[in-house]
Order: C-alpha cells, then structure tokens, then sequence
C-alpha cells in the first residue's frame, strides 16, 4: 500500500516541534492513529520507515518531536545531555508529549477514539508515560525495548492496554526495573502485558546496531517478532 508524508508543526509553550505523519493513500473511512515516539535521536530516517510501515499495515502514523525543534543527534556522547532534562523533570516530559496527543487531533482521517501510542528506547519509556498518564484518548501503549522507570505524576487507574516489548539480556533495563514495573501496572489495573526475548539486547529494533560491549544489538526475530505482537494488541483494541 502506498503511502504518503505531511509535515505537522505543533507547539509545547514556547517550544516549537516539527513532526510528521505519514497515512495510506487512497484509504477508505477514518483510520487508528498511532504515535511514533522516537528513540534518543529524535526523528531519523529509521522513524520514517517504521510510520511507513505503520501505514502499510493500515494506520496513520504520526511521528512525533520529543527534543523539540524537529532535532536528531548523531553522536552517542549527546545522549545524556539531551535526555537529561526529560529524565529529570518527567512533567515537562508529559506535557512535551500530551501536545502531540493534542496536535494529532487535527490529522485529517484519523480515527481519534482509536489513537496508540508506540516508542522505541527512549520512546518507549515516553510511551509508557502517557499510559501512566490515564489519558483516556490513548486505547494503547507500546513500548520497544524502552525504560520502565516509574514516576510520581499519576496513581490513577491506567486505562490504556499496555505492551512491554523486552529484551531478556539489556543490560539498561535491569530485572529489578522489570518487576518494579510489573507491580506498577498491576496495582493500577492496568491491562498490562511484558513479552521478554531470549538472548536478546537493548535496540533490538534498530537495524545496523552492533554494540554488544554497551548491550545493544539489532535482533532481526525479535524486531519481527515484537512488530506482529504489536499488531495483535491493534487488531484487538483500536
């Protein structure tokens, strides 16, 4: 199915973020509408190919600028100094990503009672936070090999349907931070799923990554496989 790519500019306060969403062609009736939150580069090329593939799968995908300013890094040693803030202040975090949920409300064609959100590393934790959120707009939540860490803005009951997508060996998200996670969903009654990968590591999903040293490999069955339990939670819920 072809698809085709708008830009979409939004603000945070006085942060302006340049996103995009990408919709099948020539698609009949309103469509779900799944949120791209990136991994800690903000909006590669890769993000493109997977709101793609999102679209061919059926979906408006939106990918949505968490750094602000449309920004990618390049360079692993801008990590830390670009995510810090967000880790720090997870309500700033919330608020950057809840102007997308409100930015994605004028995609024209999207379905917005069947709005998810999916992330990947650093997306992934993003993803959970809105979950964690209880914003009813959002029927899903999706993480690829993201962080678990809690945190104290909600204790609401989460009424998203959760999916933990998990890396058996990432050294980043140790077992502890896994069953401190699993008790957080379950005492919010969450509907709440966590499929670990056997001999697999953090960035399973990105291909090209080799740093097993750091704990990060791409695992072709596990990108596979993460992507169809994805697409059995959509079929399910939106």
């Amino acid at each position: 199915m072809r698809s085709a790519m708008t830009r979409l500019e939004y603000r945070d306060g006085e942060t302006f973020c340049r996103g995009f969403y990408v919709r099948p062609e020539n698609a009949a009736g309103p469509l779900p509408l799944v949120l791209v939150c990136p991994a800690w580069d903000g909006l590669v090329d890769e993000v493109r190919t997977k709101a793609e593939k999102l679209a061919a799968d059926g979906y408006i995908a939106f990918a949505v600028d968490v750094l602000g300013d449309g920004k990618t890094l390049h360079n692993l040693a801008d990590l830390e100094p670009a995510l810090a803030p967000f880790m720090t202040d997870r309500a700033m975090l919330l608020r950057r990503l809840l102007a997308a949920v409100d930015a994605a409300q004028t995609i024209p064609g999207a379905d917005l009672q069947r709005l998810a959100v999916i992330g990947y590393c650093f997306g992934g934790l993003c993803a959970l936070d809105l979950a964690r959120s209880a914003d009813p707009r959002v029927k899903a939540a999706v993480s690829f090999h993201g962080g678990l860490a809690g945190n104290d803005l909600a204790t609401d009951p989460v009424s998203a349907h959760v999916l933990v997508l998990h890396g058996n060996d990432d050294p980043l998200v140790p077992a502890e931070q896994v069953s401190a996670f699993q008790q957080e969903m379950t005492e919010r009654q969450a509907d709440w799923q966590l499929l670990s990968y056997g001999h697999t590591m953090h960035a399973f999903t990105r291909p090209g990554t080799n740093l097993p040293d750091a704990g990060a490999v791409y695992n072709p069955v596990a990108d596979r496989r993460s992507w169809q339990a994805m697409l059995g939670l959509f079929e399910e819920v939106l």
